[in-house]
């Protein structure tokens, strides 16, 4: 907790989040070398830097590139090439478990009250797992991590802009109403394996499903947000909760979409300020805007940290908040997003709005 307030983070995607010594553990774990797991020439030559050096694991300076951008990243189709070695490592449930926990344990030393950690579970069936067995592993790691510790860690499960993965999208939305909703039966037992719940003395005592909700991320630009409404109508049919990320490469039209089909709250959304009506529809209907400052600066997204719209957005009403997007490929966390935003003028009331909002924009 910081200045009375709890400190939550909603937008943060495991993949992107893990810390390099885990990696480096994962790797180990399946007697993996980085060019075992990239196969591209680049981390080859990492991988025989390593290999001359003598160690028995990878050096953290020759992996550290693999999994982070450069201040220079030149656009999202760079960033997103970070994301292929936690990937690779991410196919078994004890992996996936340990990265949760990971991750779990990397906000707790931020001081994060509250985080909902992301992932796609149609991305981790690689070596034979089905989605089921993917989320089970994370919610039972979150199940375990909320049990000993004062950080609480909730799961968005992602959908995947696509064209031929449309039933993947659908399964994920269906498992995900399964566990939401078993977890909310009270005349479910705590032997059953869908019973996943968190309680959360910070959300004013209350007891929530781990999973918290659903998601749609992958490639604006390439796949439009129009293109997933049965998505998002059986996530209603079905009672699911759902954000969508929207405006962060694609324009405001990405966002109307996604608020026509029913979400309360839009991942990046900054092309939010190139339509004035769509800001006041935003602040009338108090939608959580879940900006990432550092992302959008990697991606060119936005040029300058002054010329990012959040504070602008506060001007408005809207229910903005700050969170880190991917902590390992932006090289950043919570605590650095908010130094980032008051070197740029950030004031004490919009830090304390940001809070505030963080805390009442959970799923």
């Amino acid at each position: 907790m910081i200045d009375d307030h709890y400190l939550c983070e909603l937008h943060l995607h495991l993949d992107g989040s893990l810390p390099v010594e885990t990696v480096k553990y994962l790797a180990e774990q399946e007697n993996l070398s980085l060019s075992d797991i990239t196969g591209s020439a680049s981390s080859e030559e990492a991988s025989e830097k390593y290999k001359d050096a003598g160690d028995s694991f990878m050096k953290t300076e020759i992996l550290k590139p693999q999994l982070s951008v450069s201040e220079d990243c030149r656009d999202l189709n760079e960033y997103l090439t970070k994301f292929r070695i936690p990937l690779a490592l991410l196919q078994t449930e004890d992996a996936i478990y340990d990265a949760v926990k990971a991750v779990g344990h990397a906000e707790e030393e931020l001081g994060v009250d509250y985080v909902e950690i992301r992932f796609a579970p149609q991305l981790h069936l690689e070596k034979g797992l089905t989605q089921r067995q993917v989320i089970e592993a994370a919610a039972d790691s979150a199940v375990y991590f909320n049990a000993d510790h004062d950080t609480k860690i909730r799961l968005i499960l992602c959908c995947m802009r696509g064209d031929d993965n449309r039933e993947a999208n659908m399964e994920t939305v269906r498992l995900a109403a399964e566990f939401i909703h078993e977890a909310q039966d009270k005349h479910v037992e705590p032997s059953d394996s869908a019973y996943k719940k968190v309680f959360i003395p910070s959300a004013k005592g209350r007891t929530l499903p781990v999973v918290a909700g659903v998601d749609l991320a992958g490639a604006e630009a390439l796949y439009p947000t129009e293109n997933f409404a049965d998505i998002f109508l059986l996530a209603r049919e079905l009672d699911v909760p759902f954000t969508i990320h929207a405006g962060e490469a694609a324009g405001p039209d990405s966002i109307w979409t996604a608020l026509n089909f029913g979400a309360k709250r839009i991942g990046h959304g900054i092309a939010a300020i190139q339509d004035e009506s769509l800001m006041r529809y935003l602040a009338d209907n108090n939608i959580v805007v879940e900006c990432c400052p550092t992302s959008n600066l990697n991606t060119k997204a936005v040029s300058t940290i002054t010329e990012h719209p959040i504070r602008e957005f506060l001007r408005h009403g809207i229910r903005v908040t700050v969170s880190s997007d991917n902590t390992t490929v932006s090289n950043t966390n919570l605590i650095r997003e908010f130094e980032l935003l008051e070197d740029a003028g950030l004031t004490a009331e919009e830090k304390y709005l940001l809070y505030k909002n963080a805390e009442d924009g959970w799923m």
